[in-house]
């Protein structure tokens, strides 16, 4: 029995009467722990079962309310852990980045001159419960393309930020995204796909068009929505449809009768990126895109003949396999391929090629900077039945597009990214001198 007992138990019996002496040194001051036991050794011994009976008759109802009152507080903590779960007031971030080149470009008897390019890009991103994404972006620039892209080839042509008319703004995103249950999500978007890339350590900043991605992610229009569903931890699969004339209310165009794709990639990643950046992460994606298109199939990469720009419609079935692996935090292998038949109606088929193998070598020189290679095949028209293009069933020759890069990153906000571009044959004809592009690139964030 505790003191507590034992002074309720001298307290409520009428056959125990404790001489008030007794405990008096306890009112009185602090009494240690052995000179307690000693004072109240001697009462103990006249405790009986019946003065225990008693006690225990009045603690029970105080034990009972204590522990319907332990529930009411474990309820209650329940509840608060449920509202600040779901309380949450809506939030806005505004974030910019800041793009400035000096670019020029050699071979094939071009005579551009040496230019310096800048744009901004202002993107504010707005969540109303904490899982969902509404991105508003406007951006600016004075860039234009060098005259080889016009005359010659979309080899080689640089990762920069459209110029706009009179440098004005305009909209270059406008997306929400929102979860459906634990393993579903919903992307609407007037400003393109949300495809993976597969080229993560490189697909931000490899300077050219095609170094960025697989250039079959292309044929995908402006305006649609994607699913994106999680079947297992390692294996999720989106689904979308995009239309390039949704705003068109013509017949012959609007949601579902002009320019349109449909997708479906699967994406495969045993390892988690968030949990081990990198190392040992491995990452495989399969893509389908179905098109289209009343005029062209454009991908803006590639040789002429491959853009199979015959101002007729042309429906194609895109396949594409992509894969990166990085063995350990300093090294990344990835790579692509990417297949397209094209059928021109009422003419007959065609057939475009493209691959690229990337190295990435993160952390070279110090923390943040990256270098960059990568070595492939732009778009090349393999073969056609039943029409030419430009008297030729394929492109004659074949290029290849080398790349090199480095990114030295000067702070959290600030990197400079000089590169060089080599394209062999341009326009997949041994005919064409090669072509260099170089590029100082300066990207400021906030």
């Amino acid at each position: 029995m505790d003191s507590l007992s034992l002074l309720a138990t001298a307290v409520l019996t009428k056959e125990w009467v404790v001489d008030q002496q007794v405990f008096k040194p306890l009112l009185n001051q602090r009494a240690i722990s052995q000179e307690f036991l000693l004072l109240t050794q001697e009462p103990m011994t006249r405790v009986t079962p019946v003065h225990q009976l008693e006690v225990q008759s009045i603690s029970d109802p105080f034990t009972i309310d204590q522990n319907q009152l332990q529930n009411d507080v474990d309820a209650l903590e329940t509840r608060v852990s449920d509202l600040e779960a779901q309380q949450f007031s809506p939030t806005a971030a505004l974030t910019g980045e800041v793009v400035w080149g000096i670019s020029g470009v050699s071979g094939s008897d071009l005579e551009d001159s040496v230019v310096f390019q800048g744009s901004v890009e202002l993107i504010l991103t707005i969540s109303f419960t904490g899982e969902d994404t509404l991105e508003v972006g406007v951006e600016s620039g004075n860039a234009i393309e060098f005259s080889f892209v016009d005359e010659l080839t979309f080899e080689g042509r640089l990762d920069f930020p459209s110029g706009t008319d009179n440098g004005l703004f305009e909209l270059s995103e406008l997306s929400y995204e929102f979860p459906i249950g634990d393993r579903a999500s919903l992307y609407i978007s007037t400003s393109g796909d949300d495809l993976s890339d597969f080229n993560p350590s490189l697909g931000d900043d490899a300077i050219s068009e095609f170094g960025a991605e697989n250039p079959i992610h292309s044929l995908v229009e402006d305006v649609g929505l994607q699913l994106n569903y999680e079947l297992i931890d390692e294996l999720s699969i989106s689904l979308g449809y995009f239309s390039g004339d949704a705003g068109n209310p013509e017949p012959g165009a609007g949601l579902f009768n002009g320019n349109q794709s449909a997708f479906v990639q699967l994406e495969f990643e045993p390892s988690d990126r968030e949990a081990s950046p990198q190392e040992n992460h491995f990452l495989l994606g399969l893509t389908y895109i179905h098109t289209y298109n009343d005029s062209s199939l454009e991908t803006e990469t590639g040789s002429f003949r491959s853009q199979i720009n015959l101002e007729r419609p042309v429906v194609g079935n895109s396949y594409g396999v992509s894969a990166s692996f990085a063995p350990n935090p300093r090294t990344v292998i990835g790579g692509w391929a990417g297949f397209t038949n094209a059928t021109v109606i009422d003419l007959g088929d065609a057939s475009v090629w493209n691959y690229a193998l990337t190295l990435a070598f993160p952390d070279l020189g110090q923390e943040g900077n990256l270098l960059g290679i990568v070595i492939g095949q732009e778009p090349r028209l393999t073969g056609t039945s039943g029409f030419r293009i430009d008297d030729r069933r394929s492109d004659p020759d074949t290029s290849l597009h080398i790349e090199i890069f480095y990114r030295d990153r000067l702070s959290d906000y600030i990197s400079v990214t000089p590169g060089l571009v080599w394209i062999t044959a341009p326009n997949h004809d041994n005919s064409n001198p090669d072509i260099l592009v170089f590029t100082v690139r300066t990207i400021f964030e906030f």
